[in-house]
């Protein structure tokens, strides 16, 4: 385990840059929507884990995805999988809700999407990140 006060910032802001650049967001699979274009959809997932990019320890994480759907929405195994590739990767909270916000925006293109990311509590702080 790192210490936080050893983490260079530059070597920090390259990680996060390359880890925004990762290509994973194929993994979630659209399906065809056809059912009524005013459905509102919500996932939520408490199973969400990502590595701290400062200590390299598991962040744990509530996720909700709202969205109201076009023309596609996600397999659900599939969006699943895509959580999963997080489990090796170290980012930090605001950078995980916007990949994540990023990938399925360009994914399954919604008509509206929202994404609030909860993470559990750490240093006595807890943390909310909801991307509109």
């Amino acid at each position: 385990m790192k210490k936080i006060e050893d983490v260079d910032p530059a070597k920090l802001y390259e990680q996060m840059k390359n880890v925004m650049a990762l290509d994973i967001k194929r993994t979630i699979i659209p399906i065809p929507y056809m059912g009524n274009r005013t459905a509102v959809i919500d996932y939520e997932t408490k199973e969400l884990i990502a590595l701290c990019p400062m200590t390299g320890l598991p962040d744990f994480y509530k996720l909700t995805i709202i969205f109201i759907p076009d023309d596609f929405i996600p397999e659900l195994k599939s969006l699943k999988m895509y959580f999963y590739r997080y489990l090796t990767i170290g980012i930090t909270h605001e950078h995980l809700a916007t990949k994540i916000y990023n990938d399925f925006m360009a994914m399954i293109v919604p008509n509206e999407l929202n994404i609030k990311l909860i993470a559990n509590i750490r240093g006595g702080i807890q943390s909310t990140v909801i991307i509109n």
